[in-house]
């Protein structure tokens, strides 16, 4: 058995997912995921039961007992994260695995199955409103660019940081040289500041009002539906972009990812990194 343990936000524990379904298929063992840890507060709940994963859900380690002796395993070994570089030992292990304490950034870990990651982390069609049908189609229909501006709890971390407004001047100068009519959709968590600040800048955006009672999948998807995208430092608008599924898609990403995490292997080879200095001192 290959048991991850879940935890955090949306955009981690599809990393978490993804990399522990990847060391399945490569073992031929079932996916069973620690929700022990997982957060249920409004803001960081557990959301990969809205998309069509392959997985079993453990809630407590009295439940994961019960399940190795059904099985007849007598012990799992723990492996946990140890840095946040791609460590090869993972994609070589060959028995049961308890994968915990990790966030596993990187698609190095599950490459080799990206058709089966993409088909699982969508959300069932059902979940989804007509309204955001509505708006998948719109973007659909034009050359529509994605923009995830991430504030909330990064206003007070100096381990992410906010973005400069210098970095989405020149992603979107990227994508106005090169395309003579674009939109621009602005998904944020916080609506009214891009609403006043982002858009003073930026008046060809528009900014989506989040579907609250859909959940931060919805947005997810909703980004992953435009033609190119511009991500945050956020897993949630990495995970936006990887599953666009547009072959032509631009995707531009900061260079540093974070203020104070060093993560060599978070952007993929082909994204566009835009060099950023982070403002510590002061939210933009």
């Amino acid at each position: 058995m290959i048991v991850m343990q879940v935890f955090c936000g949306l955009g981690n524990q599809m990393f978490q997912y993804a990399c522990g379904r990847a060391l399945a298929l490569r073992t031929g063992r079932h996916l069973y995921l620690d929700l022990s840890n997982a957060s249920v507060n409004n803001f960081r709940r557990y959301e990969l039961d809205k998309m069509n994963i392959n997985a079993t859900p453990i809630h407590s380690l009295r439940e994961l007992n019960e399940i190795k002796a059904r099985l007849g395993i007598q012990s799992i070994p723990v492996f946990k994260e140890r840095h946040y570089n791609f460590d090869p030992n993972v994609i070589d292990f060959c028995d049961n695995v308890f994968l915990s304490n990790g966030y596993w950034q990187s698609e190095k870990y599950f490459l080799d199955f990206a058709s089966v990651i993409r088909k699982e982390l969508t959300p069932k069609l059902h979940n989804l409103s007509a309204d955001s049908f509505n708006i998948a189609q719109e973007m659909k229909n034009h050359t529509s660019i994605a923009i995830h501006v991430r504030r909330g709890d990064y206003l007070k971390s100096l381990l992410h940081g906010i973005l400069p407004m210098d970095y989405y001047q020149q992603a979107i100068r990227y994508f106005t040289i090169r395309f003579p009519s674009i939109r621009f959709y602005v998904f944020s968590d916080d609506v009214n500041w891009c609403n006043h600040d982002f858009i003073a800048l930026f008046p060809n955006t528009h900014v989506v009002k989040p579907a609250l009672e859909e959940g931060s999948w919805r947005d997810l998807w909703l980004m992953s539906q435009c033609q190119h995208n511009i991500i945050a430092n956020s897993t949630y608008s990495w995970w936006g972009a990887w599953l666009n599924d547009n072959p032509q898609k631009i995707i531009i990403a900061p260079e540093p990812m974070f203020a104070g995490l060093q993560s060599p292997d978070l952007i993929p080879t082909l994204w566009i990194r835009i060099p950023v200095r982070f403002d510590l001192e002061r939210g933009q």
